[in-house]
């Protein structure tokens, strides 16, 4: 390493005019390379700023180590982060973007252009100023990239120089000279020879057609990789000898194959991968889909027959069927459960759930895959840990073991897993568990669902768990009463039981295919269903049973009068079923029988009164009573134990004359007669109403009677005595401040504290947790600023007292969020320390934590309350600053701004790759969020932005139909759009849903 260096030193000291590497890091060498004899170093479209900076440092005859030193120079010192690798991708901000322009002598918009990161991010670095570079790697920091077609390369340079380059999935073959530009982690990538694969070559044409052609090209690129790496990664059965002869066709001389089976999965995989792609964008394949499915979801592939067949001999593998029918997990499953429940609607939410690949089923990174290189004594490569795929924690991995155990134990006690939602056998919430695992049972990892699959094999049945606690009570039923009878009405089971099959009977046809199976495992198929009878119920039994339970209540109660509706006797609802009874017998609609009326007398001759149960219940309560002791109508029945029983009996009493001759002959059977009543009422009347004042203290009868006979005049209680003894209390005269005389101590001791804090720190804007000489003040200030905003929100004045904080910090408390006060506070030190403070030219820098509140202040400006615009003024960030820094942090602003212009004149953004609008490459840009929207996420800032002004700018059909509609729209009697119009109302069934409400709703095609 030491002669290498040196060999280079030695080289650059013509171009430096100096000697060793000093001049890599002042600096110099920079001018000096920009004036040497290297000439123009043009980059490729798509490739890497590594790459291409590897090439140029290869052109200066230097080493990417020291270009990359030259170019983030900052006083002497390297201005780089992160560690270079083989696969290593690096981020430049615009200093180290002006010294690479002048040393490639490229302008900066042809960079901008073809190099793809090379705007991406501004990095931030370990110096504040100066040209900053950050080294990036792996699949989830560094987009997909591969190696440049050697031959393309030559022919574009002119020299044999290896590259690199960022590749779409349709972009892994060359087609010219027949490569495939392979991916490989801690390498610059593996152009890999086509020469006796030539399907590759052509599945790489099917595929750009796909892209070009369906608006879920990609989409389904996604799925279908995700479906052939779960093939990959399983055993390879005994019928598959495409894939082994691709493998080894192309097969680097001296490769391990081991490794090479690893690293060229993509590889072997794409033309089956293709294939698929473009069976599952079809929208007839779709709805075959859900037509042959019935509207069913699926439980397994092997009710798909149709579209496992299509799979088939698409991929040219007829054995296939076979192996995918036992499928009850995996992307394969997942989108057709998709396609089934989303019915393959057109929707956006429908599509985003139709096309989306969970974690748990993409293809796992081949840095992950790939075995580590052997050692230099020949020992073999040990072995990677297997990484836990994102979303799925540890914790969430001991959870599900927990739940796991529970089901087993479950599992064996019962038998099955159709657990109740509220069910928590030993205290664990199973059933929940178990719910929420099946609302997930498509994404779970495949483990997980094998392991509840072998444990239960219908956990995750797509039918109510009580069909299948059913179905478990038939079949147990059938274990130990023999087969059912479905043409005898199921005799032999219970009247629920027997209802409950007879409706499966019924629904046999439209049940699931499933559950259709389940039921002939218990007898019953399609023929035993046609001739099933309804469940009949032996009247005669039922009423007898019930008969038997009324004489076993009356028997334990003495009457059947305390029998409510909700009332069970030994598992029996006889409440329900007296309350049927008692209907019946008050109404002519279903007359009861003359016997069970008599049984019912025998048992209880008032079972059903003419008058309210109630007056009855309470009777029957009178009674008990009045079994325990005589009642003595002279002291109004006060003897008695039961108050309720009391005051009802004096009722009574009151009302006798009202009563009806049978509930007179009833009382009289406890000894209220007429008389008794008589002589009840007259001791009420003249009975003497008993002081208050006599009253025991220690006795507090609260009951309603005992108030009412006391004099309303007579103080009752100790409390009311003592008021009524002792005069009023003056009050105490309050302080002019808003505290009581005994609370000013107090307060001047918090103030004296909060002057002493804001000498120290400057404000008063201290967290709730802070203590000052064991104080607590920052509680203290937190109730102080509570009740100043409960008094505004009441549209009370401010407490006087608060002026004095007021005094002490004009912002203690402001009507914005405190954090936000603490924030600015910081920068106010910030400047007031004499440190770097430029925000229009990103100092601090958005990476540190300062300089990301300044930019979230800057980019919210507009919408700060007026007194935080008035402090950030007074330390430099005015509107124009505000603006300035946004569009440095936000480049994507100023592109926005043009992307509002063009569209407020031209109105749409359906603009071409090469629109300029006032020298800005609009069109060009908007490919690239149009890309980025697609590839990524449609929800990030610009994407949004670009919606709200035009709601069709990335439509999910071509530019150039949304370009001809516009021209339609605009020029309707143009006799191109005029041709366009006709060639629209031909294919109209062809057309997107919303092309056809674009249409309509114009006014170019009538409905």
């Amino acid at each position: 390493m030491t002669q290498q260096r040196s060999t280079t030193a030695t080289r650059r000291t013509p171009a430096s005019g100096r000697t060793g590497r000093k001049p890599a890091a002042s600096g110099g060498i920079v001018p000096a390379m920009g004036c040497g004899a290297a000439g123009r170093v043009a980059p490729l479209p798509g490739e890497l700023t590594l790459s291409f900076l590897t090439r140029l440092a290869a052109r200066y005859h230097l080493a990417i180590r020291d270009l990359l030193a030259a170019v983030t120079d900052v006083g002497g010192q390297q201005n780089l982060t992160g560690m270079l690798y083989l696969d290593s991708e690096i981020h430049l901000n615009a200093q180290a973007h002006a010294r690479v322009a002048t040393l490639c002598r490229v302008p900066p918009r042809v960079l901008e252009q073809a190099l793809s990161a090379w705007r991406r991010e501004e990095p931030c670095g370990k110096y504040e100023a100066g040209p900053v570079g950050r080294l990036m790697r792996g699949e989830e920091a560094v987009a997909a990239w591969g190696p440049a077609c050697p031959a393309c390369t030559a022919a574009r340079t002119g020299r044999r120089v290896p590259a690199r380059r960022y590749l779409a999935p349709g972009e892994r073959v060359c087609a010219r000279h027949r490569y495939w530009l392979l991916f490989l982690p801690g390498a610059s990538g593996l152009p890999v020879p086509l020469g006796r694969c030539p399907e590759v070559v052509d599945a790489q044409r099917r595929h750009v057609r796909l892209l070009r052609r369906s608006p879920a090209g990609a989409q389904a690129f996604e799925v279908a990789r995700a479906i052939t790496g779960s093939w990959w990664d399983q055993p390879w059965p005994d019928e598959e000898h495409l894939w082994p002869a691709r493998l080894e066709a192309t097969r680097p001389t001296g490769a391990d194959p081991g490794w090479w089976k690893v690293a060229a999965r993509d590889l072997i995989t794409y033309p089956e991968t293709v294939a698929l792609a473009r069976l599952l964008a079809d929208r007839t394949v779709q709805e075959r889909t859900v037509t042959e499915s019935r509207r069913h979801l699926p439980y397994r592939l092997g009710e798909l027959p149709g579209l496992l067949a299509e799979v088939a001999d698409q991929l040219g593998r007829p054995w296939l069927t076979r192996h995918l029918a036992t499928v009850t997990h995996g992307p394969l499953f997942t989108w057709a459960h998709s396609c089934v429940h989303t019915r393959a609607a057109s929707t956006p939410a429908a599509q985003r759930t139709l096309w989306k690949v969970h974690s748990t089923h993409r293809p796992r990174p081949l840095s992950d895959r790939l075995p580590h290189a052997p050692t230099a004594d020949g020992t073999p490569p040990a072995a990677k840990p297997a990484r836990r795929l994102r979303g799925h924690s540890l914790q969430a991995e001991r959870a599900f073991a927990q739940g796991l155990t529970q089901a087993r134990a479950y599992y064996k006690e019962q038998g099955h897993l159709a657990v109740p939602k509220e069910d928590t056998p030993a205290d664990y919430p199973l059933g929940q568990w178990l719910a929420n695992t099946r609302a997930r049972h498509t994404r779970m990892p495949a483990p997980q669902a094998a392991a509840l699959t072998a444990l239960y094999p219908w956990w995750n049945a797509p039918w109510s768990t009580l069909w299948q606690r059913t179905w478990h009570q038939a079949r147990d039923h059938a274990d130990v009463h023999g087969p059912l009878e479905p043409a005898s009405g199921f005799p032999t089971t219970s009247y629920s039981l027997g209802e409950w099959l007879y409706l499966q009977c019924t629904l046999y046809l439209t049940l699931h295919p499933e559950q259709q199976r389940l039921l002939n495992l218990i007898g019953i198929d399609a023929a035993a269903a046609a001739a099933a009878r309804p469940r009949r119920r032996n009247l005669k039994a039922g009423a007898e049973e019930a008969l038997a339970h009324a004489r076993s209540y009356a028997a334990e109660h003495g009457s059947l009068a305390s029998v409510t509706a909700a009332t069970v006797h030994e598992g029996f609802r006889l409440g329900q079923w007296l309350a049927n009874q008692r209907n019946y017998q008050r109404t002519s609609h279903r007359p009861l029988p003359a016997s069970r009326t008599q049984a019912l007398a025998a048992i209880d001759p008032w079972w059903c009164p003419p008058w309210n149960l109630k007056w009855q219940r309470s009777y029957d309560r009178a009674r008990s009573a009045a079994d325990s002791r005589p009642l003595r109508p002279g002291s109004s029945f006060i003897d008695l134990d039961d108050s309720l029983s009391t005051r009802w009996l004096r009722r009574q009493c009151s009302t006798y004359d009202e009563l009806s001759e049978e509930q007179q002959q009833l009382l009289a059977g406890i000894g209220i007669t007429a008389d008794v009543a008589r002589t009840a009422r007259e001791h009420a009347h003249t009975a003497p109403k008993a002081p208050a004042a006599t009253t025991d203290p220690k006795m507090k009868d609260k009951t309603s009677h005992t108030r009412g006979a006391a004099d309303p005049a007579t103080p009752t209680g100790p409390r009311r005595a003592r008021r009524a003894v002792e005069p009023k209390r003056p009050r105490e005269p309050r302080s002019r401040l808003g505290h009581r005389p005994d609370l000013r101590p107090g307060f001047e001791t918090a103030l004296t504290h909060a002057r002493a804090w804001h000498a120290e720190h400057g404000h008063l804007a201290a967290p709730r947790d802070t203590l000052h000489d064991d104080y607590p003040l920052g509680m203290w200030l937190l109730s102080q600023r509570n009740r100043a905003k409960q008094r505004a929100r009441d549209g009370l004045p401010p407490s006087p007292h608060l002026t004095e904080l007021a005094a002490i910090d004009p912002w203690w408390s402001p009507p914005w969020d405190l954090h936000w006060q603490r924030n600015y506070y910081r920068a106010r030190n910030h400047v007031e320390a004499g440190r770097p403070f430029a925000p229009a030219r990103l100092v601090p820098s958005p990476g540190t934590v300062l300089g990301s509140w300044i930019s979230r202040a800057c980019l919210q400006y507009d919408q700060l309350h007026p007194g935080q615009q008035h402090l950030l003024t007074l330390i430099g960030i005015t509107p124009e600053v505000a603006r300035a820094r946004t569009r440095r942090a936000h480049p994507w602003r100023t592109a926005v701004e043009h992307a509002k212009a063009f569209a407020e004149t031209h109105g749409h953004l359906a603009v071409p790759h090469d629109t300029l609008h006032e020298g800005f490459c609009l069109g060009r840009w908007l490919i690239k969020q149009r890309y980025r929207a697609n590839k990524t996420s449609p929800s990030f800032p610009a994407a949004r932005t670009l919606t709200a002004i035009d709601p069709w700018w990335n439509p999910p059909w071509g530019m150039v139909w949304q370009r001809a509609y516009h021209h339609a729209r605009t020029h309707p009697r143009h006799p191109a759009a005029r041709r366009w119009l006709t060639k629209q109302r031909r294919a109209w069934p062809l057309l997107h849903p919303q092309q056809q409400h674009l249409l309509t709703t114009a006014g170019l095609v009538a409905t």
